[in-house]
């Protein structure tokens, strides 16, 4: 989703939120060629009121940008960060136990 499209749905509380892997937030696919566009928002990255109404902090809803930055630079580690979220902030993937990847 393009940051204008984010910016619309925190103006409706209307975020989208789905199913994606262990818990609710909103994935999209990696995609190097649109940086800045947001692919993904964990579960508890949502600021509900109630069940109906969904926003977003910006700090809590990732880029491709994002995620390369949270992977100092490093692109095939933040791919596969990416790839292992399916409910929880991509910091806290970094310091699972279970993590890995390969340069």
């Amino acid at each position: 989703m393009t940051i204008t499209e984010f910016n619309e749905y925190n103006k409706n509380a209307a975020m989208p939120r789905e199913w994606i892997g262990q818990g609710f937030g909103y994935k999209s696919e990696w995609d190097p060629n649109n940086p800045t566009d947001i692919i993904y928002i964990p579960e508890y990255g949502y600021e509900e009121e109630d069940d109906s109404i969904n926003v977003v902090l910006r700090e809590n809803a990732f880029s491709y940008n994002d995620f390369i930055d949270i992977c100092d630079g490093n692109e095939k580690k933040a791919k596969a960060v990416f790839d292992n979220a399916d409910w929880q902030f991509p910091g806290g993937i970094l310091e699972e136990p279970w993590f890995e990847w390969e340069e």
